[in-house]
């Protein structure tokens, strides 16, 4: 399974949503007719039945057609984000940790504000039960320095309802620091 991730399609879906919710307006919907609604719900009942493995590949799809609502919406109410190592974020830190999906929302908005990502692959989503894991490679520049940075990762997942709860993504994180030194 191999997927490009566009993340500036996702922060600028995020920031519309954002924007109106700011300004008191309703978001864009994205289910406007009856059938859209039906064909929503029917996606939404079986979403509690797919493995947890399915929920991954529907994340990293979602994901790669730049679909920001739909990958904010992959998560569970009550997730937890660790994105490298567990601790708190100051402002728009990458590493550390994401509670809920305002925290999913953020943590979208901060991979398009840290990376402009020139390569992304998914190589393998394995899972059993309510886990699932995924491995691949990407490349990224750092938009602060312009340096590259490559790297391998993995990706460990829980889900519940159908919805990752818990979400942890390693990465070389010395190469991180490296590539974002001026």
């Amino acid at each position: 399974m191999k997927v490009q991730l566009t993340l500036t399609a996702i922060v600028f879906a995020l920031s519309i949503h954002t924007t109106a919710a700011a300004e008191g307006k309703n978001p864009p919907a994205a289910a406007s007719t009856k059938k859209d609604k039906e064909m929503t719900a029917a996606a939404a009942a079986t979403t509690a039945t797919k493995s947890a493995a399915d929920v991954v590949k529907g994340f990293f799809d979602a994901f790669g057609k730049g679909d920001g609502e739909a990958v904010v919406n992959s998560f569970h109410k009550d997730a937890v984000i660790t994105a490298v190592r567990k601790g708190e974020r100051k402002g728009t830190q990458l590493h550390g940790t994401y509670n809920g999906q305002q925290g999913a929302k953020d943590f979208v908005t901060n991979l398009g504000k840290n990376f402009d990502t020139k390569a992304f692959s998914v190589d393998s989503v394995i899972g059993e039960g309510n886990v699932a894991f995924a491995s691949g490679a990407f490349v990224h520049n750092i938009r602060t320095t312009g340096k590259p940075y490559a790297s391998d990762w993995a990706l460990k997942v829980i889900v519940k309802d159908g919805k990752i709860l818990e979400y942890h993504f390693y990465e070389d994180s010395a190469g991180f620091v490296e590539a974002s030194k001026n």
